[in-house]
């Protein structure tokens, strides 16, 4: 009977480019079988260029605030480097400073040193500093690969928009711009929120594909997991169950606050949904295939949605039923 051991962490979810993803998961697979083999040379090269692959593809995505950058590397001359030609500390560094990455003290040095090691593929290169490369190095190489691709793991990357990843395993597909919000076996399901705070204003606009039997939750107010309320979207096609505001007082219990005038959604395939936020005019609105909701408390009067809302909070998604999709996110 074989063994199935996995050396290297595979939750490379935050890679949106689905193609690079397949062959960075091919890598990895790669990884696991030579390390069990001893074949430290091949596990240090493989391990770094991955790790150089992955800050690689998330500098792209920030390449613009990445050459504004004050600290941008300069090369011999004094000039700035070419942004193909940035190492894998000078990765590291600019995307620590986009808060994408960790500020641990020595992961500058580590990523430096390792950038040596990448190198011992020439062999020249490996006399000139003759530097062992045995279990240790390649023991700290796949250290460093899973270090980097754990912290990594906890983000969704939407266009230049970070979502941290609270619960299940949603997946952002950049070719067909669709977030996939799957099932999972938490109570949750797939749960997201917004890296940064919502300050005056926010327009946000999605197509969401709700089949039958699913829920649909936008996320606001978020504090942490057992501070948050959100607006719901009810597809089960049961009368107890409406299009509602709830608010979440404790981790995985939220209670019903407000009912939605359109108790179901429509059930056309693809609902068009619009969110609007203006503090300074005090305005809240949902709207979906343009017709504006209003919300009643259970005496049935009407209220206003803004006086739920509070300032300098995140926003998130779950779908707690069914599996459910957004694509065209616009933000």
């Amino acid at each position: 009977m074989e063994i199935q051991t996995e050396i290297t962490r595979k939750d490379i979810n935050f890679i949106n480019d689905i193609d690079l993803r397949f062959m960075l998961l091919e890598r990895l697979k790669e990884l696991d079988k030579v390390f069990l083999v001893n074949g430290n040379f091949s596990t240090i090269f493989l391990a770094i260029s991955t790790i150089e692959g992955i800050f690689k593809h998330i500098a792209t995505i920030f390449k613009t605030e990445i050459l504004k950058s004050s600290n941008y590397p300069l090369n011999s001359k004094g000039k700035r480097r070419s942004f193909n030609e940035l190492s894998i500390n000078d990765l590291y560094l600019l995307l620590k400073e986009l808060d994408i990455l960790p500020n641990i003290p020595g992961f500058e040095h580590v990523y430096r040193l390792f950038k040596d090691y990448r190198n011992f593929i020439h062999p020249q290169a490996q006399k000139s500093k003759a530097w062992p490369m045995d279990i240790g190095q390649a023991q700290m190489a796949l250290g460093l690969l899973n270090a980097s691709v754990s912290h990594l793991a906890q983000y969704i990357f939407i266009d230049k928009e970070i979502f941290r990843k609270l619960a299940g395993n949603p997946d952002y597909d950049y070719s067909n711009k669709v977030l996939h919000l799957k099932l999972h076996r938490t109570p949750l399901h797939s749960f997201l929120v917004l890296n940064r705070q919502i300050a005056n204003t926010l327009s946000l606009n999605f197509d969401l594909e709700l089949p039958q039997g699913s829920i649909f939750n936008f996320v606001f107010n978020f504090v942490d997991e057992a501070n948050f309320k959100m607006l719901r979207l009810d597809n089960r096609g049961n009368p107890r169950f409406p299009n509602c505001v709830l608010h979440c007082t404790q981790k995985y219990f939220w209670k019903g606050i407000l009912s939605a005038d359109y108790p179901h959604p429509p059930q056309e395939q693809l609902l068009s949904i619009a969110i609007n936020t203006d503090f300074p005019n005090k305005i809240f609105s949902f709207a979906v295939n343009e017709d504006s909701y209003s919300f009643k408390d259970k005496r049935d009067n009407y209220k206003n949605l803004f006086d739920e809302l509070e300032p300098n909070l995140k926003i998130g998604f779950f779908n707690e039923e069914g599996p459910v999709k957004l694509s065209n996110i616009r933000l």
